[in-house]
């Protein structure tokens, strides 16, 4: 009994497996003829820009205007490569933001004493106005 309900199942899936081909099939094939387009193709005339010319008037040169350099991140790019320049510091994980001239640390020192480093060598950094020092002494960091 179980082998004729497992070969019904097996015929009704092979059934359904096939109609679904047809089905697909019927999907990608058209039943008409592709038909040639007859005729004269028409394109519509480009329609004229809308936008207003100016040409540079001679004797008034004008140079490029400078891109705008977000002073904060400058600044603190600045320190950034001077904690990464100090042989103790460069290998700590130690991050710097700044915003109008005070400098924050964040990250991991291994000792007290360089944390307090990291500090120092963020304030030497020209326009440092003062240094918010959040970083954390981590063994072995």
């Amino acid at each position: 009994m179980k082998t004729t309900v497992v070969s019904a199942l097996a015929v009704l899936a092979m059934v359904l497996g096939l109609s679904g081909c047809d089905w697909i099939k019927s999907l990608w094939t058209s039943e008409e003829a592709a038909k040639p387009a007859s005729g004269t193709l028409v394109q519509p005339a480009p329609e004229p820009a809308e936008a207003k010319i100016e040409v540079a008037k001679p004797g008034a040169p004008r140079a490029p205007e400078a891109p705008k350099v977000d002073e904060d991140s400058a600044l603190a790019e600045k320190v950034r490569a001077a904690i990464s320049g100090d042989p103790d510091l460069k290998l700590l994980a130690i991050d710097a933001g700044a915003s109008g001239g005070v400098v924050t640390l964040h990250g991991t020192a291994n000792t007290p004493a360089n944390r307090e480093k990291a500090a120092r060598v963020a304030s030497a950094v020209p326009e440092v106005k003062s240094v918010k020092n959040q970083v954390v002494v981590l063994a072995g960091s």
